[in-house]
């Protein structure tokens, strides 16, 4: 909890929109990455842009596998 409160206005300052749930995605690394990013901006800085690809291909996958998805059904008919 006490390395959320550090890093989430360090996080905040880069990606004010979703600094929440980056800070969650960067909680679940191992608690050295956590510190190591709170001493390096540039570590930090790598790994919040890290997070913001993963958060803008996940909706993209949701939407093919949905199609696919859609598409399966149709041709099943």
């Amino acid at each position: 909890m006490m390395l959320g409160e550090s890093l989430y206005p360090l996080v905040e300052q880069l990606e004010p929109e979703m600094a929440a749930k980056v800070t969650g995605m960067l909680l679940e690394m191992d608690q050295t990455e956590v510190l190591h990013l709170l001493e390096s901006p540039e570590s930090l800085r790598a790994k919040v842009e890290e997070a913001m690809e993963v958060l803008k291909i996940a909706p993209q996958r949701q939407a093919n596998s949905t199609a696919n998805q859609l598409a399966s059904l149709v041709l099943s008919e």
